[in-house]
């Protein structure tokens, strides 16, 4: 009874948003059988992955879930195979088997940002610098979790996958803290030695 009570809300949020995309389905005259099965191969497709990706804000989710149904509802109208193709595309999309970045190997190596890589490659050939060494003590001694991510990164070379596993962090938390490191980095330590 507890667990039903604890994802009853999370059920009627996904209930009144497969409630109003049928709404707007119905506005654009898609049909009802179209629709249903739209949602249904959707979310069983999603669900098989066991990986579905989700936003932890309900009115970003709520708008994109909205908006994912209303274009495969209008994607609908050009024909049965062509929705049901882009349907399973979408909904594979949306899981981590599906993960697009991927792709972009080289951006989400360096956190999606470029100034990650140009820190590294600076940090990697300036490893006695005075700066750079005071900024690792004081990281030791205020935050340990940030000192092993700095360590990790910038000292052993280890992948985000490394050191998530190494400190139990998720690849998104040390992408941050690396990306803010980064930052401190080039305009604290690197752009004060060059003056």
């Amino acid at each position: 009874m507890k667990k039903i009570l604890y994802y009853l809300p999370s059920i009627i949020f996904n209930l009144l948003e497969i409630l109003v995309s049928i709404l707007i389905g119905c506005l654009l005259k898609a049909n009802l059988e179209d629709m249903i099965l739209i949602i249904l191969l959707f979310n069983l497709i999603r669900n098989i992955s066991s990986q579905p990706i989700h936003y932890k804000d309900y009115r970003l989710c709520f708008i994109w879930t909205v908006l994912f149904y209303t274009s495969l509802f209008l994607i609908s109208r050009l024909g049965f195979k062509i929705y049901l193709i882009c349907t399973i595309f979408s909904a594979t999309i949306l899981t981590n088997k599906g993960n697009i970045l991927e792709v972009f190997k080289n951006s989400t190596e360096w956190g999606g940002n470029l100034l990650n890589k140009e820190v590294f490659d600076w940090v990697k050939f300036n490893q006695d610098n005075q700066l750079l060494k005071k900024y690792e003590k004081d990281l030791y001694n205020t935050d340990r979790i940030k000192y092993y991510i700095f360590k990790y990164r910038f000292r052993e070379f280890k992948t985000y996958d490394v050191i998530a596993e190494l400190i139990g962090k998720d690849k998104q938390r040390i992408s941050e803290e690396i990306k803010t490191m980064s930052h401190f980095i080039e305009y604290s330590i690197r752009l004060n030695e060059s003056e």
